[in-house]
């Protein structure tokens, strides 16, 4: 993403060239060779000129980063991230920065580094090159042949003098090449999936998918992004009152940098969804909203000039980031409005009836009745198939533990309350006459009903004890609310899919 913040303040100048591009795809892709690329523009052109200027300013940041860091001293991420947003690394920092990791006690952090400035070390003081070979080999970091092998550094203990034969050489290379394959290919598959699919397939991951969204949407788009919208309109029509241009100046560039900001939150996305998932590559939305963030970021100047053209660039990528943000609350929706549906279900049945598999307990048959259709509660999915879970397996151990015919059958329905609002209602039912102390068993800390109750308590939800029926001793209901939304956006709105 950073790499597009300098595209955005050289637009302007009439569109990069060749070289540029190229200079700005390394520096996207992370690539230690960005920082020569970028030196190899020259002073020529305002291109040029600017990308020196940037470079000196990005020098800054990193070494006053790796100061504080290697000080122990707070700030150091900060100055990083700012180096960072503003141009690549030059390739030489790569060895203090390592050791700044290395005595932090980040030896997999400093390992890398070490391995980075290695790889770009042909034109080091070979006494830095040595120093840092043999730093790296004393890390206690486990050793990486493949990484390696891939960008040329010496392993830290040499192989017995033994003769190989052709045979072991060739097996030792395929298996080699099997393993890198199956490591891009597992580094592709994560990086390939966007935030929604992430969600769809992982669902454990949804309560923190739904927090770090909602911090996103809160404080950069809603305070930041959003609350400018009246202004960013009249401005481009040309209608702006007094004040609404200084007014939005304040707003979009007043304290962090908007670009800088957007790194931070994308930040949190990795520290907690894990570093190879890089939202910006894997997901269309994150990737033009991060190009909008970085056109705005290069537009301060000239909206304070009052450029006409900048009005409209303003306008342009302001809409792309309400699109982005309409699009994150409905994910967040789908995410925290969990569906009743027999998926689920069957689902949880399936799990019960692996869980008692060959366990030689006597047979309980569960049947699924009639759920609502096109229902959703507010709860999020994990936190539903938890519930349910833990409700069917009690049902079913104590239906066990019974006379025959050993029964269990589910089933929902909604209704309506006198206050208006639509309760859910799951019903397990079994056949065992033995009676269940609902609050004594809510209150013991660690069993599956305690777990049940303080689940249902975090969306107001509850459990009822009502007569079984039909043959059943009892049953246990689980009480949610319906959520409000979910049949007239479901009708226009993607499902929820765990494809990319």
């Amino acid at each position: 993403m950073a790499g597009l913040l300098l595209v955005a303040a050289l637009a302007s100048c009439g569109g990069a060239s060749r070289e540029w591009e190229r200079a700005e795809a390394l520096w996207r892709d992370n690539d230690p060779a960005a920082w020569a690329a970028w030196r190899a523009l020259g002073d020529a052109g305002e291109e040029g000129r600017r990308a020196r200027a940037r470079l000196a300013e990005a020098d800054a940041r990193y070494r006053r980063g790796i100061a504080l860091l290697a000080a122990g001293q707070a700030g150091a991420r900060e100055e990083l991230a700012a180096g960072r947003a503003r141009g690549p690394i030059d390739p030489a920092l790569y060895l203090p920065l390592a050791r700044a990791c290395r005595d932090r006690e980040l030896p997999r952090r400093a390992a890398a580094l070490y391995r980075k400035y290695l790889a770009q070390a042909s034109g080091a003081a070979p006494d830095d090159v040595a120093a840092a070979r043999a730093e790296l080999a004393a890390l206690d970091e486990p050793e990486d042949p493949i990484l390696d092998e891939v960008v040329g550094v010496a392993p830290a203990r040499r192989l017995p003098s033994t003769a190989l034969t052709v045979g072991a050489l060739a097996a030792a290379a395929i298996a080699l090449a099997g393993a890198i394959v199956l490591l891009v290919g597992a580094v592709r598959r994560r990086r390939g999936r966007t935030l929604a699919a992430l969600a769809a397939s992982e669902p454990s991951l949804q309560p923190a998918i739904a927090l770090l969204v909602g911090c996103l949407r809160h404080e950069l788009l809603k305070h930041r992004v959003l609350a400018v919208t009246d202004a960013v309109r009249a401005l481009s029509s040309g209608t702006a009152r007094p004040g609404e241009r200084e007014f939005l100046v304040a707003r979009l560039y007043g304290g962090d940098p908007l670009p800088l900001a957007w790194v931070g939150h994308l930040g949190a996305f990795i520290r907690a969804l894990g570093p190879r998932f890089d939202l910006e590559r894997s997901d269309p939305g994150f990737r033009s909203a991060g190009r909008a963030v970085a056109e705005i970021g290069a537009l301060r100047a000239a909206l304070v000039a009052g450029e006409r053209s900048a009005a409209e660039r303003l306008r342009r990528a302001h809409e792309r980031l309400v699109a982005f943000d309409r699009a994150l609350a409905e994910l967040t929706r789908r995410l925290t409005h969990a569906p009743i549906d027999r998926p689920l279900v069957d689902e949880v049945v399936a799990a019960i009836d692996a869980e008692r598999r060959g366990a030689g307990a006597p047979e309980v048959a569960i049947t699924v009745g009639a759920l609502p259709e096109g229902v959703r509660v507010e709860m999020y999915r994990v936190d539903l198939a938890l519930v349910l879970r833990n409700v069917v397996r009690n049902a079913v151990v104590a239906a066990a533990r019974g006379p025959a015919p050993r029964r269990v059958a589910i089933d929902g329905q909604v209704t309506l309350e006198p206050t208006g609002e639509e309760v859910v209602r799951l019903r397990v039912r079994d056949t065992s006459p033995e009676p269940i102390a609902l609050e004594a068993a809510a209150r013991a800390s660690g069993r599956g009903l305690h777990l049940v109750t303080s689940a249902l308590a975090r969306v107001d939800g509850g459990l009822e004890l009502a007569p079984g029926g039909d043959g059943y001793a009892k049953a246990l209901v689980v009480r949610l609310f319906r959520a409000l939304d979910d049949d007239s956006e479901d009708a226009a709105a993607p499902p929820l899919e765990a494809t990319a």
